[in-house]
């Protein structure tokens, strides 16, 4: 029988399931064959590589020296699984995909056993639609990352020396890798207001970029930001009040001003306590009407656009945008204060769109809310889900959505997978849909549908050592995933996408300035946020492996036997992903 194969992608990212419907004799792995026409014209036909080799080969490099990893086409290293991302797939690239088992003969070679391969895919362009008004982007922050330690090796650069080279405007290396799209497109919407002379408004909790800095200040007086002053911690001798006059963007602030941008000293100064966490943009057309929203979790820092698992979303859309333009007023008028009339305002959901299950519609909601209304939005949301529900979130607390999505996990029907940056106190390893995690005759069940991300801590096999979890926390940032999305039945016929800056828990409803939507009835994003969080999930969930195996990994296994624990232990993602 041959294989079945799905292929599924957003603006970066190509990913694949593929099943079969008994273990193949022999069967060492699958090749994947790829077709790929970039955004020139150029086609490739090709193997994707693996980096992982057969357990009984010798290691050929010392990737903790910086040496490169060897990699073979995966005709000579299959897949040992079935499921794979593409990231090498790039924006305004056109790929296709077939999977072909490999097996080995008694002669030791290794041989495609094409009577068994899945048909070509068919042909998918990498990017957002130019017909879509909500249109997804994301950056690349896997710090904890295969790539990122031969990177470090290589260039024998420390942590503090990596943050150092991030934050630099004209580095053309590992800046642009790790942003990816999202910041292209950001600074595109700056861009854009520059050359047409419009005006942008933007409320943000943490300035700091100065590739960002430099755009804002260019658009000049046509630019009015409401700027917080981040996230003030109160010292021991100080009261709220004088804490409050402490900015943490303070030099990109006085930068700001000196170019004749528009952003006053001491509106939503909110901290220490509340936090003014918005990063929203609204652009003008040249009528002076609102053109655009951007919205998403990205702060415009450096750690927020290359180090953290961030997205943003570009709304083309005039009615969405002015109601992000409408609360930017209100936020300017209110100063530091949250007055009731601000937070009855906020207490109401915006609707754009008629609600007719099938068509894209959807409901913007910001923060701070009286009684939680906005938490009890998204809790339904949830509630409602019958398929399947995806997401990232950071630091959502024990109660809120967090504690609604782990309470469906319980219900076996439910497909649940995510990942979050810092699982919530008291929940530790707790979940409810086992996974089983596969090396060999160990069948090692762990809980992994909600998982917190860690790095290898040491070499094996073909890899090298990874910064940890503390490593990157105590040198780089306090945020390993900083995205908060959440995708509800992405395959039926009214998924539902949620993102913004919120944070889904009580302080980001209770306390905060935040924003986030719903949007109800796009196939296509739901499609392009699922593929993201499965990236991230998949790429965690291979180091908690490696975390708990009681015996070390140390490549492929020569021989066929893994295929049948592995199709039970992927049964539930192939069957959600439609193999």
């Amino acid at each position: 029988m041959p294989t079945k194969l799905k292929v599924y992608t957003n603006e970066d990212d190509a990913l694949l399931f593929w099943s079969i419907s008994q273990p193949i004799g022999q069967c060492r792995g699958f090749a994947i064959a790829r077709r790929k026409q970039d955004s020139t014209g150029r086609r490739v036909e090709d193997f994707l590589p693996n980096r992982m080799g057969f357990e009984n080969e010798a290691v050929k490099a010392k990737p903790e020296l910086g040496q490169e990893i060897v990699a073979k086409p995966s005709t000579e290293w299959p897949f040992q699984r079935f499921s794979w991302t593409d990231h090498d797939a790039n924006t305004g690239d056109t790929v296709s995909y077939r999977v072909i088992p490999v097996i080995r003969n008694d002669d030791q070679t290794l041989e495609l056993l094409e009577s068994h391969a899945s048909d070509w895919s068919a042909p998918k362009v990498l990017g957002t639609s130019p017909q879509g008004v909500f249109k997804p982007f994301f950056n690349r922050g896997f710090v904890i990352s295969q790539f990122m330690a031969k990177y470090l090796a290589k260039q024998n650069l420390s942590l503090q020396q990596f943050k150092a080279q991030i934050s630099d405007k004209d580095d053309r290396t590992i800046r642009e890798f790790l942003s990816g799209d999202l910041r292209l497109a950001l600074l595109q919407q700056l861009k854009t207001a520059l050359q047409e002379q419009t005006e942008i408004f933007a409320v943000l909790f943490e300035l700091s970029d100065d590739e960002l800095i430099d755009a804002l200040c260019a658009i000049g007086k046509n630019a009015h930001l409401v700027l917080a002053n981040g996230s003030i911690t109160k010292r021991q001798e100080e009261t709220t009040q004088a804490a409050r006059q402490r900015d943490e963007n303070e030099a990109a602030r006085q930068r700001l001003k000196a170019a004749g941008v528009d952003v006053d000293d001491r509106h939503r100064f909110t901290a220490p306590g509340p936090l003014g966490h918005n990063k929203f943009l609204v652009r003008l057309d040249r009528q002076g009407k609102p053109a655009i929203a951007w919205t998403g979790s990205t702060n415009w820092a450096p750690t927020g656009l290359c180090t953290q698992i961030n997205n943003g979303l570009l709304i083309e859309d005039p009615e969405i945008a002015q109601i992000y333009l409408d609360q930017w007023h209100r936020l300017r008028e209110a100063g530091s204060e949250f007055p009731k009339r601000l937070i009855a305002e906020n207490s109401q959901p915006k609707q754009v769109g008629k609600d007719v299950p099938g068509t894209v519609r959807s409901t913007i909601w910001f923060t701070r809310t009286s009684k939680g209304v906005d938490l009890d939005a998204l809790q339904a949301e949830v509630q409602k889900a019958r398929e399947g529900i995806l997401f990232l979130m950071f630091m959502p607390g024990s109660t809120g959505l967090f504690s609604t999505v782990a309470a469906r996990s319980a219900e076996p029907g439910l497909y649940i997978r995510g990942v979050v940056s810092e699982l919530p106190n008291g929940r530790g390893d707790e979940s409810a849909v086992d996974i089983n995690l596969i090396d060999h005759a160990n069948h090692t069940p762990f809980h992994l549908d909600i998982i917190e991300p860690e790095g290898v801590q040491h070499s094996f096999a073909h890899f090298a050592a990874e910064v940890t979890h503390k490593q990157f926390l105590g040198e780089v940032g306090h945020a390993i995933i900083h995205s908060k999305v959440v995708v509800i039945d992405p395959f039926s016929a009214d998924p539902v996408v949620i993102t913004g800056s919120h944070n889904f828990s009580i302080s980001a409803s209770s306390k905060n300035d935040e924003n986030f939507l719903i949007v109800r009835g796009d196939r296509e994003l739901a499609e392009a946020y699922a593929v993201n969080i499965l990236g991230a999930y998949a790429h965690y969930r291979w180091r908690i492996f490696l975390t708990q195996t009681k015996k070390p990994f140390n490549g492929l296994k020569d021989n066929d036997k893994w295929q049948a624990p592995k199709l039970a232990a992927e049964r539930r993602d192939l069957q959600f992903w439609g193999v």
